[in-house]
């Protein structure tokens, strides 16, 4: 009886051992399988963050670069519209060089600058070479002017009030200054046909 007890307990410790073996393996196996789900999710969620990351990246260099190429661009817009006006005064000095055009853009500029300034006396001042023409002009416009050379005024006229209160400058370059903030966006319209 003595050697049944024993076999029996050792049939019994055998089952609760190998019971014992399959619980452990099969939480062994939860813990690899929740392992690996949790491994899988850490790896899909680096994943994402640097498919993001690089989407991010992508976007910023587009943004970048899409600045940079409209940075050049308006450069180029800009020295366009820089020429036409560079061209436009090259024009208006041509033509103020010559001596009969020169006298009918003195003439105007002088009337226009005249009316800006209220009746009465009234000095011009002009270019040394511009003097006789703006004389002639003013008698012409019948104007009560003292006509005198400036140094600082070139293709164009400065009248001022007697009193002094009120001075009007109209040369070729003011006017094409004001001409210019008054016009660029039409001459890029017509440059770029939008």
């Amino acid at each position: 009886m003595g050697t049944e007890l024993i076999q029996l307990l050792e049939q019994e410790a055998r089952v609760e051992t190998d019971q014992a073996l399959r619980e452990a393996e099969a939480k062994a196996a939860e813990v690899v399988a929740a392992g690996a789900r949790e491994a899988e999710e850490i790896e899909a969620a680096a994943r994402r963050r640097v498919d993001s990351e690089r989407a991010q990246a992508r976007a910023r260099a587009t943004s970048t670069a899409s600045l940079r190429a409209a940075a050049v661009v308006l450069a180029a817009k800009d020295e366009a519209i820089r020429r036409v006006f560079e061209q436009a005064e090259a024009e208006l000095r041509s033509a103020a060089a010559n001596p009969v055009r020169r006298g009918a853009v003195l003439r105007a500029l002088l009337r226009e600058a005249a009316a800006g300034v209220a009746g009465g006396r009234a000095t011009v001042e002009v270019a040394r070479g511009d003097v006789e023409a703006v004389r002639d002009a003013s008698r012409e416009l019948g104007l009560d002017a003292e006509v005198r050379e400036a140094a600082d005024v070139a293709d164009g006229v400065r009248v001022a009030a007697a009193d002094g209160r009120v001075v009007v400058e109209n040369t070729l370059a003011s006017r094409l200054a004001r001409a210019r903030r008054e016009m660029v966006s039409r001459v890029a319209e017509i440059l770029w046909n939008r």
